[in-house]
């Protein structure tokens, strides 16, 4: 895995993944040019993943599928939201159907109520990282239940396995918190969604899937 990660560090200071990126100005745009059909189905398409995380999760699968083996999924997650709103978004790259759901930031990462707006690859930071991440084979039962684990293949997220980064399920991460706290809970760092949805979650990614976190840059 390290060789994998020193491969994409690579990657990234070539500037190559994105030699042939997708510059669309929407989300329905971003996914005809991806998936090179003429006619989307109303509520297909990927319109629901706001147009910039896709288009950059989508530029990176399309570059580097010779690593990715779930090729039926992806998962994007975009900080740009606030934790109140379903910015977990699973896409079917087959159909372009999205499934969307509430997922947590890390304690350390809130810099105001439900929004991560600092973040951070060192140990012990509490902080949500952002990047590219591969996900695991095969679930597992940890503290917080059914998880998955994540391998970071960006420079801001190469400790995520050493940082026991994964995909968890959370009583925090539900709508009832939301609605009692004005936001969700906060992780160590995870990616953390309802205990109702964790399993179907993982069910879709693992497998060597890819999942995006997100956040747009300052302009």
């Amino acid at each position: 895995m390290k060789q994998l990660i020193v491969l994409f560090l690579a990657i990234f200071v070539s500037g190559s993944y994105a030699s042939e990126s997708l510059n669309p100005k929407n989300s329905r745009e971003v996914w005809l040019s991806f998936n090179g059909t003429n006619y989307c189905k109303p509520g297909f398409c990927a319109e629901a993943v706001p147009y910039r995380a896709l288009r950059e999760a989508l530029n990176f699968y399309r570059d580097n599928q010779d690593v990715i083996d779930n090729t039926s999924y992806v998962g994007i997650i975009d900080f740009t939201m606030q934790s109140t709103l379903k910015r977990f978004f699973i896409l079917n790259l087959k159909t372009g159907a999205v499934e969307s759901m509430l997922v947590t930031h890390g304690k350390k990462s809130e810099t105001e109520l439900g929004f991560a707006g600092q973040f951070s690859n060192t140990i012990n930071s509490e902080m949500s990282s952002l990047g590219f991440y591969l996900t695991d084979n095969n679930s597992y039962v940890g503290k917080h239940g059914v998880s998955l684990r994540l391998d970071g293949l960006s420079e801001t997220n190469s400790n995520a396995r050493a940082r026991n980064i994964v995909l968890h399920g959370a009583d925090y991460a539900t709508q009832w918190f939301a609605d009692q706290k004005g936001r969700l809970g906060l992780s160590q760092g995870c990616p953390a969604v309802a205990p109702n949805k964790i399993e179907g979650v993982i069910k879709k990614l693992k497998g060597r899937g890819l999942l995006y976190i997100h956040k747009n840059k300052t302009i």
